[in-house]
């Protein structure tokens, strides 16, 4: 009984002292840096370019070409072993479902059967996604957990959602399921298995009319598109890409893709505002800037495009899509993309600091932890800024235990956020410590002068 009153007492006190150090629901550098990138865009002249013009082409045609190389494969780029893998990896160790039990041998076994990955590859043909979808590492929807009970491992960490695909990307079908219910999809960003019904096939007529060398990218996130007669086909998300046929009135003609009672795809013609796409790459100005990363601020932090959202690498990748710059699937990828990679692994959190501020560009920077990429925005009163999309901050308590703080959304913050939560671990939370290296998007060569900065 005393044991007892004594946890007791001792956890009122934890709970507490929690509320003096820290009763705002939403963390202090979201409270109190604005999280409007004009702002901090502001001291550049609006329409002052970042990046040398020719510079910028030369990045649109190579992310082009990575867009593109589905459609010109002649066999898969993933073997086997690349497939198989990830069956004999959650064999292994199953994992937990959405009802938090444990995943069965059997489950994994029919998974398996319907793979038939003897016969792989069975497919070699061109496809485009008519819907927005996910690249799995295994043939199901079903989550695969490694936890339920620790921060970090539980939802929203999903195992097999390795990334989503946007709406209308071309992608190269390997393979086909037993039950003909899901396709393995190579797509320029990357592989998994698809839902079948997410993906048409195409013919050289519609490759040809697609690939058209002539790009419109959405620059406001999920705007709705439509048919000539009106009717709603999707949402396309911020960085999606499209044919444009011409500069309409107050707006461009692009084509769309959907799928008809064979599966094939077809075009549409659409009509979309100037205020919701652009001809591709899109100028990079301080003022398109500002307008492309404010559609991303507060977006829902959402693990490999889980429910539609975006997690860190996949927003890094959609703020730099309309401006034509490829960024790889993850962190650690995306990482080492660019002009150049800055190690800063032995220096001190002092050090990181001063490189960052010396040699960053704001805004064409990437700050890397493993696990964690960030866009670095310049400094304000002298300290780094970055914006980035941020599950939580990690949190011990007094006896230890490992807790986590959810942002849960996209965020401009200090190198440091969170740290005025009582129990911030600042070993693992302390982005400064922790980053690891830095990467300048553009060569120093092809950036452009910047009047006023």
């Amino acid at each position: 009984m005393k044991e007892r009153c004594l946890a007791v007492i001792f956890g009122l006190l934890i709970f507490l002292l929690s509320g003096c150090f820290s009763s705002h629901q939403t963390i202090r550098d979201i409270r109190e840096l604005k999280q409007d990138h004009t702002f901090y865009l502001g001291r550049m002249a609006p329409d002052a370019l970042r990046i040398d013009p020719g510079e910028q082409e030369s990045m649109d045609r190579q992310y082009n070409s990575l867009y593109f190389s589905p459609w010109h494969r002649e066999k898969p780029a993933c073997s086997l072993e690349d497939v198989a893998v990830e069956f004999r990896k959650y064999g292994q160790n199953r994992g937990y479902g959405e009802n938090g039990r444990k995943h069965s041998r059997q489950w994994m076994k029919k998974m398996t059967e319907n793979a038939r990955l003897d016969a792989y590859p069975d497919r070699g043909y061109p496809a485009i996604t008519i819907r927005p979808t996910a690249l799995r590492a295994l043939p199901t929807q079903r989550p695969h957990f490694s936890t339920f009970n620790r921060g970090g491992r539980g939802y929203p960490f999903d195992n097999l959602q390795v990334s989503a695909v946007t709406v209308n990307t071309p992608v190269y079908i390997a393979h086909v399921t037993r039950d003909r219910a899901w396709v393995f999809a190579e797509a320029g960003v990357y592989f998994g298995w698809v839902p079948a019904g997410d993906v048409a096939l195409v013919d050289d007529g519609f490759m040809r009319s697609w690939e058209s060398g002539r790009y419109a990218v959405v620059i406001r996130d999920k705007t709705p598109l439509y048919d000539a007669r009106g009717r709603f086909l999707f949402r396309a998300p911020l960085g999606a890409i499209f044919p444009k046929v011409r500069d309409g009135e107050g707006g461009l003609d692009i084509l769309a893709a959907v799928s008809n009672e064979n599966r094939r795809a077809i075009l549409k013609d659409v009509s979309v505002s100037r205020s919701s796409a652009a001809p591709k790459p899109l100028g990079m100005t301080a003022e398109n800037m500002a307008a492309i990363a404010n559609e991303l601020v507060n977006e829902p932090y959402g693990w490999g495009g889980l429910h539609g959202n975006r997690d860190c690498s996949a927003m890094a990748r959609d703020l730099f899509a309309p401006f034509g710059i490829w960024l790889p699937r993850n962190s650690a990828h995306q990482a080492k993309q660019g002009g150049s990679f800055i190690d800063l692994s032995d220096l001190s959190a002092d050090e990181k600091e001063g490189v960052i501020l010396a040699q960053g560009v704001p805004y064409l920077t990437l700050l890397w932890r493993p696990g964690h990429i960030m866009l670095y925005i310049g400094s304000y009163e002298g300290e780094p800024l970055v914006f980035h999309n941020m599950w939580g901050i990690s949190t011990r308590d007094l006896l230890g235990r490992r807790g986590r703080r959810i942002v849960g959304h996209a965020a401009i913050t200090t190198l440091h956020p969170g740290r005025e939560l009582f129990g911030y671990d600042a070993a693992s939370a302390d982005l400064k410590k922790n980053i690891i290296g830095m990467t300048l998007l553009v060569r120093p060569s092809g950036l452009a002068a910047m009047p006023g900065s």
